[in-house]
């Protein structure tokens, strides 16, 4: 029998859903570059019409839920194994990220400082940052086999750790207040410093991260500072939640699991929270960075005469106003989601009565924003993955840019049009959605779980779907902006 509840909510969702549309003609364009490629591309239909249908169709989801509530991909386990890698088992084959880790730093110290002809700058933000970043989404966090600093501290550290208890400290809040810092720092690094890709810069980021991750594996203990702040292992093990294979058995094959269902592993806090929203909002702002709105805002902002002492003051300590605005929008970008998530919560706790309070809320609903931190990374790294990675394999026979040609590899032509520019658009639109849908049913199992009654779940579910669709629109329309330098 259908209750007048599931009418309040279907009309709740048509009058959100027209004001969305409405707002759309506004954002539309008719032509649009596919992002990360150079070559033009008009959309088959209007932009406007692609991002009504995106939103729609996950705001379709919400309306599904009601008939497919037995269905969840999330794991109820409480245990935290998802980001620790502790084997005990010690080979060989452990020491080459240990000696690739040296590797880089030479050549990014005595190698060419050409951003394409040294191996250092591929390796890090192409191999690294975006492939084992893509395969975590997929097979789940696998930076605990190949952690340089993990093998470094079990080769030279480990067997003196009895030394160092006396200056051992035991506070997972400080690790994890670290960790966020470390976080900030890093993105600001990969998102903003404009000397992100010059190979001597990056030997040195490598040369103090190593020092500041083995003092922390040090003083705060191998596992607590890997789970709490060593920040690559964090990144790859949030999107790792994703993948199909866990850590939680010895037994390979029963490390399988369905996908979404390692997004509840392990106990939340304030920091796993703010964590993930950073995480979010800083994936989001790099794609902002490249949207000619953003260069309009930064010339509004310039010629207020209100900011130009503050500008110039700022300016005069760090050197360039590109600098300068793009690290405040970086700042404030956080600020913005996570205002708009907190003002989620706020309203979804009208809902959840006395069963759970606004902290609660915060922390029970963070990890359904991890699908959306994935999807956003698959469509905006994809093209930028399968052509920058030609240019790795070009690099691993000439590593430090010096003329060698070892795998006969170096002469090859990079094919720019792998990928065209349409396909590139529907890679950006299926991973987003798929994204997004995912993160509502995340999202309305935990609420699920909270009421244990699938109506009032749908209730206090609703300004979630709302910032689910809201936010779907927001990232197609950065994804769909004329990136063409």
């Amino acid at each position: 029998m259908v209750k007048k509840y599931h009418f309040c909510l279907l009309s709740k969702i048509i009058r959100y859903t027209s004001v969305i549309t409405s707002v759309l003609v506004f954002f539309s364009f008719s032509n649009v570059y596919a992002h990360g490629l150079n070559v033009r591309y008009e959309l088959p239909i209007p932009l406007s019409l692609y991002l009504a249908s995106a939103s729609i169709i996950v705001a379709l989801t919400l309306l599904l839920l009601r008939y497919f509530r037995s269905f969840s991909p999330v794991n109820e386990s409480r245990k935290i194994t998802e980001n620790r890698y502790l084997g005990k088992k010690r080979s060989y084959i452990n020491k080459i990220p240990f000696l690739i880790l040296l590797f880089l730093i030479l050549s990014g110290l005595i190698g060419s400082q050409g951003p394409l002809d040294n191996i250092i700058n591929v390796f890090i933000w192409v191999w690294v940052w975006v492939g084992i970043a893509y395969i975590s989404i997929i097979f789940g966090n696998v930076w605990g086999g190949v952690s340089p600093w993990f093998n470094i501290y079990s080769l030279l550290l480990f067997h003196f750790r009895k030394n160092f208890k006396k200056y051992r400290r035991h506070s997972d809040k400080e690790a994890e207040i670290i960790g966020l810092v470390l976080l900030f720092t890093i993105l600001w690094i990969a998102i903003i410093f404009p000397g992100r890709e010059v190979p001597h810069n990056l030997s040195f980021f490598l040369i103090f991260y190593s020092i500041i991750t083995l003092f922390g594996m040090v003083i705060y203990g191998r596992s607590r500072w890997n789970n709490s702040a060593e920040i690559f292992n964090l990144y790859f093990g949030m999107l790792g939640r994703l993948g199909i294979l866990g850590r939680d058995k010895k037994n390979f094959i029963d490390n399988f699991r369905m996908p979404l269902s390692g997004v509840h592993i392990g106990k939340g806090s304030t920091y796993s929270s703010i964590f993930i929203i950073i995480a979010v909002a800083s994936i989001s702002f790099d794609g902002v960075l490249e949207t000619e709105s953003w260069d309009q805002l930064r010339a509004y902002i310039v010629s207020v005469s209100f900011f130009r002492p503050i500008l110039k003051a700022l300016v005069s300590l760090f050197g360039e106003i590109t600098l300068v605005l793009n690290t405040i929008g970086f700042i404030c970008m956080p600020l913005i989601i996570g205002f708009f998530y907190l003002l989620t919560c706020a309203r979804a706790v009208r809902y959840g009565g006395k069963k759970i309070n606004f902290h609660s809320m915060i922390v029970a609903f963070a990890p359904a924003l991890i699908p959306i931190a994935a999807a956003y990374h698959v469509a905006h790294y994809f093209s930028f993955l399968l052509i920058a990675g030609q240019v790795g394999i070009q690099l691993l026979s000439d590593p430090f840019g010096w003329g060698w040609n070892i795998f006969g590899t170096s002469t090859m032509q990079i094919n720019v049009s792998i990928i065209n520019a349409k396909i590139g658009w529907v890679i950006i639109l299926i991973s987003v959605v798929l994204g997004h849908v995912s993160s509502i049913f995340i999202s309305h199992r935990i609420s699920f779980k909270i009421l244990k009654n699938n109506s009032e779940a749908l209730k206090m579910h609703l300004p979630f779907s709302i910032l689910m669709v809201l936010y779907t629109i927001f990232s197609l329309w950065i994804l769909a902006q004329p990136i063409v330098q």
